[in-house]
């Protein structure tokens, strides 16, 4: 079977709702939460006195007699991944449909996933599912009731097994590799069932039906016996984000029941199908200049990127689009995850880079933060609890620990602390890198959707940003940046490079809102920045790392990519190709490395770095790089963005927002 990524999204919504296959044949493993945690879904279809697995470890009841069907085809597309099975005589085809829409709120909260069948070449057949009842908590040693409570509910033509925990502890876990220990899973068919293990066996061996699920290992199950249809996997979370101490529902929830959601994907699938193809085509149509491996690396983020956020609305009816920061530390909002995350949400809903920024610009003008500079977090998902990261431990200790050392815990409401309280170490902090991030975005929201108003409303924490920069942003201290992996620097050519374009970015937005005078200062402050960064440059036949050495170094200066995008005219397009060039030349198998320190990358960047050439045969050299590690990295988890470049290993990141970032090409003119 013909590999095409690392891992493949089945049914995708949300940070909690967000399960993955990790083999190209969807009936040799276990499905798997995006952090690794194994859900058992299992799918059958039985025609005459055979039953043949296609979904879930085939493995598992051969002693049943059941059958591994044959996989003939996989493909995947920005919504969907297509296989399609021979099992006897019968032909099945299934497609994972995740509607994760970036211009439609609607459908990309409804918290439902599906997926849809056809069967070929049989009179009589009958395909099913069933979801083990584990999938509504984290199975890990705690001293919590696992115990689970389910039942059946029918519904407008169909029927609805459910599952959940007897004991609801809502928003009951601050971490980051952990699900949700709250809520009820929902999944639709012709005929729904609450079932055990055993119950499960004696279907598969008999097709008995009477489930008498007196198990504790229980399952919810959909059969089916039309030859075309859909199965719907549901999942009501009941409250999604503590946000500052507002507890609220899920966008799409918050007007309606997980009925109805359930309803509206059975009776509209095909509607929703017809959408998303459309976005699909008009994807396909923007990348195609840039080639088919291209277009896998945007079919591989796209769900990714968006399903790693939850939609909800502040009380004042604001959207907030939080992120959680997969397999990194778990943090919600992060300023450093969303920024590189962006340009996906610029092509299609800038309104969701606005709700991005939300939580950190409420953050930032609470006491606690009484600092010149932006936040890092907002807190560590689902909770909006006040930023986490860079904490003075020398006090008390914050936030929860982490579950292995046994239990999930809940952070402190950081955000309540009074500003004489000294709560952050300023050594943990990055403050020109979130200060320049905060103003890019800004102004890349209003070059998208025309609204200065929401710049406007903002004007006095961005002067304090921008000031910042003023100071301390050509040559930064030694502090922490977003790319630090490999220790951090003092100097860091690449962060002056973002700070000039920050500052240039505030006086394009004070331009915008009549400040001229005020518009003309910065520009000429980001002018004189760029210049002795030009004339440094020049010495060199490519730009060292930081302004204390020599071309025995280098770094991929991506952070010149919204000077170009924006036409701020700081750097010249010459610079950019010789850096470009160097990239190229620097180029491993799976990439060219973040810096000269180390041999790993980050994808994001890469594309980042690919999008600063007018070459297409360089931006080739780069893309091709990058899909060919999604073919052949031997780590077999959702897209990571930081992994080696000579071997394919990813490090530790794994399913996170910020693959957005390689749609950045689609932003040039």
């Amino acid at each position: 079977m013909k590999r095409i990524l690392p891992s493949y999204p089945l049914f995708i919504k949300d940070p909690n709702f967000s399960l993955w296959s990790p083999s190209e044949e969807l009936n040799k493993s276990h499905v798997k939460t995006w952090f690794g945690a194994e859900k058992k879904i299992y799918g059958f279809l039985k025609t005459g006195r055979n039953a043949y697995c296609f979904m879930g470890n085939a493995e598992d009841f051969a002693s049943y007699g059941v059958i591994p069907a044959k996989q003939t085809d996989l493909s995947v597309t920005a919504f969907s991944t297509d296989y399609t099975f021979k099992a006897g005589n019968a032909k099945l085809k299934l497609r994972f449909v995740s509607p994760l829409p970036p211009d439609d709120l609607e459908l990309l909260s409804l918290p439902v996933a599906y997926m849809e069948y056809e069967i070929e070449g049989v009179e009589n057949s009958e395909i099913s599912m069933f979801v083990s009842g584990k999938i509504a908590y984290n199975d890990i040693r705690e001293n919590m009731n696992k115990s689970v409570r389910g039942g059946v509910i029918a519904l407008d033509g169909f029927e609805a097994g459910f599952v959940g925990l007897k004991r609801q502890l809502l928003l009951s876990n601050n971490d980051d590799a952990i699900g949700a220990d709250w809520g009820y899973w929902y999944l639709t068919g012709e005929t729904a069932y609450l079932a055990d293990v055993a119950d499960l066996g004696a279907y598969l061996a008999g097709g008995v039906k009477a489930f008498s699920a007196n198990g504790e290992d229980k399952y919810i199950a959909s059969v089916n016996h039309a030859k075309t249809g859909v199965i719907a996997l549901g999942y009501d979370d009941i409250v999604s984000i503590d946000y500052y101490g507002d507890f609220l529902k899920g966008y799409y929830l918050e007007n309606h029941t997980i009925g109805e959601a359930l309803e509206y994907t059975q009776k509209n699938h095909k509607a929703i199908d017809a959408q998303l193809d459309k976005f699909s085509a008009d994807l396909k149509a923007r990348a195609a200049k840039y080639g088919e491996k291209y277009e896998t690396v945007l079919n591989a983020s796209l769900r990714q990127s968006v399903g790693a956020h939850k939609l909800v609305r502040d009380r004042e009816g604001n959207v907030l689009f939080l992120s959680k920061e997969c397999d990194s530390n778990g943090c919600i909002a992060t300023v450093d995850v969303s920024y590189p995350s962006m340009p996906l949400y610029l092509l299609y809903n800038p309104e969701l880079v606005k709700g991005m920024m939300r939580p950190i610009l409420k953050f930032a003008k609470m006491p606690v933060w009484n600092y010149d500079f932006a936040p890092h977090d907002a807190g560590t998902y689902p909770a909006c609890s006040g930023q986490v990261y860079g904490l003075n431990q020398t006090k008390t200790h914050y936030h929860g620990n982490y579950y292995k050392g046994g239990f999930a815990e809940t952070h402190f409401p950081l955000y309540q602390l009074p500003a004489s309280f000294k709560v952050y170490n300023f050594a943990y902090q990055m403050p020109v890198e979130e200060c320049a991030n905060l103003l890019i975005m800004f102004l890349a929201a209003y070059k998208f959707d025309g609204d200065i108003s929401f710049f406007e409303n903002e004007f006095a924490l961005c002067e304090k940003w921008v000031e910042y920069l003023v100071k301390y942003g050509l040559k930064p201290e030694n502090q922490l940046c977003t790319d630090d992996f490999a220790g951090h620097l003092k100097n860091n050519l690449n962060l002056a490079i973002k700070a000039t374009v920050g500052i240039a970015a505030y006086a394009e937005l004070t331009n915008a809102c009549g400040k001229g005078e005020t518009g003309a200062k910065y520009r000429k402050i980001a002018e004189e920045f760029a210049a002795e960064i030009i004339a440094f440059a020049a010495k060199f036949p490519h730009m060292p790392i930081t302004w204390d050495t020599d071309e025995k170094t280098f770094s991929l200066k991506y952070n010149f990519a919204f000077d170009k995008i924006f036409d701020l005219g700081l750097f010249p397009q010459s610079l950019f190709e010789s850096e470009t060039d160097y990239y190229v030349q620097k180029c491993a198998k799976y990439g060219t490395p973040l810096d000269s320190r180390k041999s790993y990358t980050k994808s994001d960047w890469l594309m980042w770095a690919a999008c600063l050439t007018d070459d297409f045969e360089k931006q080739k050299k780069l893309i091709s790089a990058l899909e060919r590690f999604l073919r052949e990295t031997p780590d077999r988890v959702p897209f990571s963005d930081w992994y080696e470049t000579v071997d394919g290993k990813h490090w530790y990141f794994q399913a996170r927002t910020v693959q957005g970032g390689c749609f950045i090409l689609l932003l040039n003119k």
